[in-house]
Order: structure tokens, then sequence, then C-alpha cells
């Protein structure tokens, strides 16, 4: 169990780090498509190191939102039931936001 917790808390932490950079450049690169059209949008999606550097921020915030959801279920709901449906929800949630912001970037660049 300690070393299970212990891993959860590393994973935590690197998929922090890892969000920071990724965040900064979808920040930057919200900030500039605002000031552009549709095709101005699809041009920057368009590029390879966009889709890949947005593909790697929806999979790393799934994993950091399921990390840090999970850990608040688990130190503050005492019912054990209810601790178990709300992690199923997180679960699926983390699952599917990624997968959904990910089929949509395919659909948009096809």
């Amino acid at each position: 169990m300690k070393n299970h917790a212990l891993n959860k808390w590393i994973i935590q932490r690197v998929s922090a780090v890892a969000l920071m950079p990724l965040l900064l450049f979808f920040l930057y690169s919200l900030v500039d498509l605002v000031n552009k059209d549709y095709t101005g949008a699809l041009d920057f999606f368009d590029n390879y190191f966009s889709i890949i550097i947005f593909t790697l921020f929806l999979i790393f915030a799934g994993l950091h939102l399921k990390l840090g959801l999970g850990e608040i279920i688990e130190d503050y709901i005492q019912d054990e039931s209810l601790k178990g449906v709300l992690n199923k929800i997180i679960m699926l949630y983390s699952a599917v936001l990624p997968v959904v912001g990910i089929v949509s970037l395919i659909i948009v660049i096809l």
C-alpha cells in the first residue's frame, strides 16, 4: 500500500511538471487564436507540432485530473460505496474527456 501511494504521488508530481510548459503553450496559442478567424485556427492545427503538444496536454490533464480528484475522494469521503461510485465517475470522465478532445482534433484537421 505504501509503495502504491508513493507511485501515485510521484506520477501526480510528474504530470504537474509536464503540464506546466504544455499549459503555457496552450494559453499562448489560445490568446493567438482569439485574434484569428476559422481558417487561421485550422492553419494552427495543420501544424504537427501543435497537434502533438495539444494531444499531450489533453492526456496529461486527464491523468492529473484522475489522480488529483481520486486523492480528494480518498481523503474526504468516508462512505465506501459512495467512494467507489465517485471513483468510477472520475475514471470515466478522466478517460472520456481527453478522448473526445483528441477525436475532435482529428475531425478538425481532416
